[in-house]
């Protein structure tokens, strides 16, 4: 056959006229399956496109094609068509989703909200014997610079111990 062949014409064709090709019926549900599971595992297919190939195929043949698509595929297209599921770990488990998702028992989880972000300022503590720090005359020494580091404490040790401890 060329190239300009309409494949899904001919098939259609052969569906029609199902008594003259009893021997492929085995093949048939095979060609089904791969490209349905061509169909799903593709980049553009999202929850519509899931949704309206099982109301063609029907449940059972729907739930056939899907749960023979890889592990590895079926990650990505829970991903598209429910993107703020959590993250499913078992093969197993993503397909059920997918079904749920394309039978609508199961409706995509909406976005998470965003926390509300909690104020930075404080309310002075009520009464007249709170003073607020602006108002209180600062103390002798207390956080001002001085131009010297401040001095290192060194450990004794050795005969420095030995001495300090008998001054004791």
């Amino acid at each position: 056959m060329d190239d300009g062949t309409d494949f899904f014409r001919l098939l259609a064709a052969i569906g029609g006229k199902t008594e003259l090709f009893p021997a492929a019926a085995n093949p048939a549900r095979k060609a089904v399956n791969e490209i349905v599971r061509a169909q799903l595992a593709a980049e553009g297919t999202g929850l519509d496109a899931l949704r309206a190939i099982r109301t063609l195929l029907g449940p059972a043949a729907f739930a056939e094609a899907l749960d023979g698509v890889p592990a590895s595929k079926t990650k990505p297209l829970l991903a598209r068509v429910d993107p703020h599921a959590p993250a499913l770990a078992q093969p197993g488990d993503r397909v059920k989703a997918l079904l749920a998702l394309a039978d609508g028992s199961r409706a995509p989880a909406a976005a998470p909200e965003k926390p509300a972000r909690k104020a930075t300022s404080r309310k002075a503590p009520a009464g007249k014997e709170a003073v607020s720090r602006e108002s209180a005359p600062p103390e002798a020494g207390a956080n001002e610079p001085s131009g010297a580091p401040a001095p290192r404490k060194r450990k004794i040790t050795g005969r420095a111990a030995l001495r300090v401890s008998e001054e004791r």
